[in-house]
C-alpha cells in the first residue's frame, strides 16, 4: 500500500496535476485512511522545530528584503565591468554569499530587477546573466543550513529520528557544518559557469516596444526624478530606462519646461525632469521601485501614508458609478478614497490628459497609488467593477537607519545560532529576529505574514508523515535494500553515489522538499544497515536535493529566472531544455567521505 501511494504521489507531482502541497496532504490521507501511519505520526510534521524555523525565516529574509539593505551593496559591487566573465564573477559571488544565510528565493527575486537594468547599462545579454545568477543563488544555498529550506528539513528530519554519528552521539549538524562540502561545490559550479557560458548560453535579445504594442492592459505613466535618485546626471541607456521589457519612454520633460519628445539613448537625466512612460503594469512596478523615482501628480504628494506603505491597486469604473462623467478634480477622488490616480487605460487607447482634468468613464482602468488600508475600506465599493492589488508593488524602506538594523538583527541571529554552543538554537534566534524586525519596523505584521509560504510550509509538514510512512511499512527497507544492491560493489561512495543520484533525479522532477521527504527513509536504512558515515550520508541528500539544476521545473528559481532570461521562448523549447540539462546539469557531486 505504501508503494502504490508513493507511485500515485509521483505521479501527481510529474504530471502537476495538483499543487505539491495538496498532492503531499492527498497522500498523507490515504496513508492514514489504510492505517500505514498513525495520526501522530502524520502529525509529526506539524510539530516539529525544523518546520517552524523555516516559516520564521521567512519572515527575517523578508525584513531584510523589505529594508533593502542588500541592494546599494550589489550596486557597488557589480560595477561596470568591461568583460563578461567579469560581470557573471561579480554577480555570482555576492549572490552566492547573500544566499548562504538567506533563502534563495527571495534573494533571486530581488535581484532579477537589478540584474535586468545592469545588464541592460552594461550591454550584456541578459541571458547570460540570469541562469549564472540562478545557478550561483542555488549553489549558496548548500555552504550553510540556513540557504535553503531543505537543508532544514533534512536537520529536522534527522533530530525527530533520532540519528546517531559514528561515536554513538546524537547527530549534531550546525550551520557552517555543510560548509566543507557546500563550498567546494559552489567554487567548481562558478568555475563551470564562468568558462562553458559563452557557448551553452545564447543571446535571445528582447523587444520591449513590441510587449507594449501587443499587450492590452496598458498604461501612461508620469514620474518625476528627484535630486536624491542614482540615475540622476546618467544617460537614459546607463539609466536602464531604454529596453525596459513592457515599458517604452516616451518622451521627457526638463523641471524648466523644455520637452523631449523623441528620446535619445544617451540624453542625460536630470533632477525634476518628468519621465512618460507607456507600458503594462508589471513593469511600471519595477520602475516604482526605483529609488527617487516617484509618480509626477500633485494628489501623490498629498497621500498622508509614508512611501514604504503604500502600494498600487487598480480599480475598473463601474456603470453605476457617481465618478462617470465627472473629472477627477470634480470628484475630489483623492479625499473621497484617500488614494491618488496615477495612470488611466481606456479601451486600448493612452489617456495622456492631465490627470485632474480627465473625465471618468464606465470601463475605465484606474491605476493607484494609495496606503494598506484601500483593500479594506473600498475592496467592494459600488463605484468600481474591480478593485485588484498589483502583487509585489509596496516599495522597500529607503532610510539608511532600518538599512543598519535589519543588517545587525540578521548578523546577530547567525551569531547567537552559532557562537558559544550555540547561545540558543536556530528556532529561539530566528523567532528572536523576526519579533525584533517587527518591533524596529523593518516590516509590518502584514508582510511578516505574507512572505510566510503557506504551500512550502504545508508540503514541508505533511512531508514528514509520508516520510514515516515508507520507514514503518517497510518501503524504504526495501528501496534501501535495492540502491544497496546496485552499488555494494563500489564501497561506501558508491552508496553515498546512489542516494546521490536517487535524491538528484526526484528533484529534478518534483520539488527538492518532497524529493528530501521520500529519500530520507531510505538513506536511513541504508545508514543503519550498511554502517554508513551518517554526515556523510545527510550531506549528500543535501547537496543532491539542491542540484535542481537540470529543468527549469526543478526548482522556484529555475521559473523565476525562465521569463526575464528568454529560455521559454515556445520556437525554442526544445532547445532550451537541452540548454538547462548541459549548463550545469550533470550534478556536481563532490565526494562525502567514507
Amino acid at each position: 500500500m505504501a508503494f502504490s501511494i508513493l507511485c500515485l504521489l509521483l505521479a501527481l507531482l510529474i504530471k502537476n496535476t495538483f499543487p505539491t502541497q495538496v498532492a503531499m496532504l492527498l497522500a498523507l490521507l490515504a496513508m492514514l485512511a489504510f492505517k500505514v501511519v498513525t495520526p501522530s505520526q502524520a502529525l509529526t510534521g506539524f510539530s516539529n522545530t525544523g518546520v517552524a524555523t523555516v516559516a520564521v525565516l521567512f519572515v527575517v529574509a523578508e525584513g531584510i528584503q523589505r529594508t533593502s539593505v542588500l541592494l546599494p551593496v550589489f550596486r557597488v559591487l557589480l560595477g561596470k565591468p568591461k568583460q563578461l566573465w567579469v560581470a557573471q564573477l561579480r554577480l555570482m559571488v555576492p549572490v552566492a554569499a547573500a544566499s548562504a544565510f538567506l533563502n534563495n528565493t527571495p534573494v533571486v527575486t530581488m535581484m532579477i530587477p537589478v540584474v535586468q537594468g545592469w545588464s541592460r547599462r552594461a550591454g550584456f545579454p541578459i541571458a547570460k546573466l540570469l541562469m549564472p545568477l540562478n545557478n550561483a543563488a542555488i549553489l549558496g544555498g548548500t555552504v550553510t543550513l540556513l540557504g535553503t529550506s531543505t537543508s532544514l528539513v533534512v536537520k529536522a528530519l534527522a533530530e525527530a529520528d533520532g540519528l546517531e554519528d559514528q561515536n554513538g552521539e546524537p547527530i549534531n549538524l550546525t550551520i557552517f557544518g555543510i560548509a566543507k562540502v557546500g563550498l567546494p561545490s559552489l567554487l567548481v559550479g562558478i568555475l563551470y559557469m564562468l568558462v562553458f557560458s559563452r557557448c551553452l548560453l545564447r543571446d535571445r535579445g528582447a523587444s520591449s516596444t513590441a510587449t507594449v504594442t501587443k499587450n492590452p492592459r496598458e498604461y501612461t505613466v508620469a514620474l518625476l526624478v528627484e535630486s536624491r535618485s542614482p540615475i540622476v546626471n546618467e544617460t537614459v541607456t546607463d539609466a536602464g530606462l531604454r529596453q525596459l521589457q513592457g515599458l517604452f519612454l516616451i518622451e521627457i520633460t526638463r523641471a524648466g519646461g523644455e520637452v523631449i519628445p523623441a528620446v535619445s539613448p544617451e540624453t542625460r537625466i536630470e533632477a525634476g525632469d518628468t519621465l512618460l512612460f507607456a507600458g503594462i503594469v508589471e513593469t511600471v512596478t519595477e520602475l516604482y521601485h526605483i529609488v527617487g523615482l516617484v509618480p509626477a501628480t500633485v494628489q501623490s504628494t498629498k497621500l498622508a501614508a509614508e512611501r514604504h506603505k503604500r502600494r498600487l491597486v487598480e480599480v475598473v469604473i463601474s456603470p453605476t458609478s457617481l465618478l462617470v462623467g465627472r473629472s477627477v478634480k470634480e470628484s475630489k477622488f483623492r479625499s473621497r478614497f484617500q488614494a491618488a490616480i496615477i495612470a488611466v487605460h481606456r479601451r486600448g487607447t493612452h489617456v495622456r490628459q492631465k490627470i485632474a482634468d480627465i473625465a471618468l468613464c464606465a470601463g475605465d482602468t484606474l491605476l493607484l497609488e494609495t496606503s494598506t488600508e484601500f483593500m479594506e475600506r473600498h475592496g467592494r465599493n459600488s463605484n468600481f467593477a474591480l478593485v485588484s492589488e498589483v502583487s509585489g508593488s509596496q516599495p522597500p524602506r529607503e532610510d539608511r537607519l532600518h538599512m543598519v538594523l535589519s543588517a545587525v538583527i540578521a548578523s546577530t541571529m547567525v551569531l547567537l545560532a552559532t557562537v558559544g554552543g550555540p547561545v540558543y538554537p536556530l528556532l529561539t534566534s530566528a523567532s528572536l529576529a523576526a519579533a525584533a524586525m517587527l518591533v524596529t519596523s523593518c516590516l509590518t505584521l502584514r508582510n511578516a505574514g505574507d512572505s510566510v509560504s503557506i504551500p512550502v510550509i504545508l508540503t514541508v509538514a505533511s512531508s514528514f508523515g509520508v516520510s514515516k510512512g515508507l520507514e514503518t511499512s517497510g518501503g524504504a527497507a526495501e528501496l534501501a535494500d535495492f540502491i544497496v544492491r546496485i552499488f555494494r560493489g563500489l564501497g561506501n561512495r558508491g552508496l553515498l553515489f546512489g542516494i546521490y543520484l536517487s535524491t538528484a533525479i526526484l528533484s529534478s522532477l518534483i520539488t527538492n522538499n518532497a524529493a528530501v521527504a521520500l529519500v530520507f527513509p531510505i538513506a536511513k536504512t541504508i545508514i543503519e544497515s550498511e554502517g554508513l558515515n551518517t554526515l556523510a550520508a545527510l550531506y549528500t541528500i543535501m547537496l543532491a536535493a539542491s542540484a535542481s539544476f537540470s529543468t527549469p521545473i526543478g526548482y522556484t528559481t529555475n521559473l523565476l529566472v525562465d521569463g526575464p532570461g528568454g529560455y521559454v521562448e515556445r520556437a525554442e523549447r526544445r532547445a532550451t531544455t537541452a540548454e538547462w540539462i548541459a549548463f550545469l546539469g550533470s550534478p556536481l557531486l563532490i565526494p562525502t567521505g567514507g
